[in-house]
């Protein structure tokens, strides 16, 4: 997902956090400085908390004995808190407890340094994957944790969290903005033309060219694809969508699915849920839910939920070039 603008009378500010590019964009006469520093503050304590590929941090060292009571910082509490709402919300559609499963896939460090090819390396054998419920203790007063017995990552979640807390630093001085981290986004107001937000869904086989583009005046967007995070292990294309169910990337007929939402956290569970729900049971969830998506399958075909349609300024004829 990819925000478009019209820069004229408004300034942009751009810093690295958890592996992508953080966008702040502010109409012209605000302080940036100010503001954006809050928000780039906010993601480096974030990322220092939450982060898996460093063992320092406080969600590491919670895995490194998710038995135990730990004392973390506000934001990983939350944020764990946040994962565990999402585990309910979607009947453990969304599960962060893929940690060893994300390293047994082969994705054991920092994305840009796994290897184009690599080999299985220890983890739990999908063969006998079964799925146990999760209890985990959070105290969000106290700041405490105890994930027990499973480590959990919360990358996706962790950044879509990080969106929605920048948004509401923002909104509390301007009445439009837009923050976008990787393609996760929230926004507000009428925007640089006074129209809203226009997005553009990028083809995940091929990112130079636009499916759609979404329009937006309020609401988080964020999209799940399987395109961006590949690798291949033994021979075998991995990516990082695990499917909590079979402990394994899912392989359920999707590419990519985006999703508005009133919230970046809620639009980053339900691109991933919905993805591994899979094409077959996608439309459904959607029309139940209520939810506004846009999904690509493997073969290169399109289709959104009726509440996406009031969205969609838009769409690549499916026969174009």
């Amino acid at each position: 997902m990819e925000a478009t603008t019209d820069q004229r009378a408004w300034t942009r500010h751009t810093f690295a956090a958890m592996g992508t590019a953080v966008t702040v964009q502010l109409p012209a006469g605000v302080d940036v400085s100010t503001l954006s520093g809050q928000v780039e503050s906010l993601f480096t304590r974030v990322e220092r908390s939450c982060t898996r590929f460093r063992q320092d941090s406080d969600l590491m060292r919670a895995n490194e004995d998710p038995a135990a009571v730990h004392q973390v910082a506000p934001e990983c509490a939350s944020i764990v808190a946040a994962a565990f709402d999402a585990y309910a919300m979607t009947g453990g559609l969304f599960d962060p407890r893929i940690l060893r499963d994300l390293v047994s896939a082969g994705y054991d460090r920092s994305f840009d340094d796994v290897p184009a090819e690599s080999r299985a390396s220890a983890g739990r054998d999908s063969s006998s994957h079964a799925v146990s419920t999760w209890r985990p203790r959070v105290d969000t007063g106290r700041t405490t944790i105890e994930l027990g017995p499973d480590p959990i990552d919360l990358g996706g979640i962790g950044k879509g969290w990080c969106v929605d807390a920048a948004a509401a630093i923002l909104a509390t001085e301007v009445p439009s903005f837009l923050v976008n981290a990787g393609g996760d986004l929230a926004v507000s107001g009428d925007g640089p033309d006074g129209d809203g937000w226009t997005a553009a869904v990028e083809d995940p086989s091929d990112p130079t060219r636009t499916l759609a583009v979404l329009q937006m005046w309020a609401g988080s967007c964020a999209t799940s694809s399987t395109g961006r995070r590949r690798w291949v292990q033994d021979g075998e294309p991995r990516h990082h969508l695990i499917d909590p169910r079979t402990g394994r990337p899912a392989a359920g007929g999707l590419q990519s699915v985006t999703v508005i939402a009133d919230s970046t956290v809620t639009a980053e569970v339900w691109s991933k849920s919905l993805l591994i729900t899979g094409e077959n049971a996608v439309a459904d969830v959607c029309r139940t839910r209520d939810l506004a998506a846009y999904w690509v399958t493997t073969d290169g075909r399109t289709a959104h939920s009726p509440a996406l349609t009031r969205h969609l300024m838009w769409e690549r004829d499916t026969h174009d070039a």
